[in-house]
């Protein structure tokens, strides 16, 4: 009976281990699975890479990443050029250059891109009520009330409208260049 009892235990232990191993080389499959890949990569002008999984060799990925990594370097060079001549420039300041000339050159904002950026999603489609882009009537039931109350709700928000616009980074005189530009399209 003790011995019968001592088999029992090792056959247990034995199917608990070869369960355990059996789990394991499945788990090991599924990550194998989860992580070969499913697609190709392609690029404009260049071979697709990855369309079978393993199909590629450590060479041959190197090789066909060879051409990617010269034409970066390639660049990095030439990016490393133009910042040197620019610094080199920077250091020489332009004998006839105004200081005020520089500054208003460094400070010009674009209030046509930050309408892009910040503006266009609702004015540009008329989402929640704005007051599309080029619609003088919209604009105009607007400006009855002045340029302060347009400015105050540009600045605090009304309706719909997020303080600001979403534009966190423009200053009001920013927001004020925005609204001259909106209204100069109608």
């Amino acid at each position: 009976m003790n011995n019968s009892l001592v088999q029992r235990g090792v056959f247990s232990v034995l199917m608990l281990l070869a369960s355990t191993l059996l789990s394991h080389s499945a788990s090991a499959q599924n990550v194998a699975d989860n992580i070969r890949p499913v697609g190709s990569v392609c690029l404009a002008g260049q071979a697709c890479v990855g369309t079978v999984a393993g199909a590629m060799t450590e060479a041959s990925v190197a090789d066909a990443a060879e051409p990617a990594l010269e034409a970066a370097a390639a660049t990095v060079a030439e990016v490393a050029e133009v910042a040197e001549e620019a610094t080199e420039a920077a250091a020489e300041p332009a004998a006839d250059a105004a200081p005020m000339e520089v500054a208003a050159a460094a400070s010009e904002f674009d209030a046509a891109g930050a309408y892009q950026m910040s503006c266009n999603a609702c004015h540009g489609t008329g989402a929640a009520g704005a007051p599309m882009l080029g619609d003088a009537g919209a604009w105009e039931a607007r400006m009855e009330k002045g340029m302060e109350a347009l400015m105050s709700n540009v600045i605090n928000g009304v309706g719909a409208m997020p303080a600001r616009g979403i534009c966190m980074t423009c200053s009001d005189d920013d927001l004020q260049a925005i609204v001259n530009y909106m209204l100069a399209q109608n």
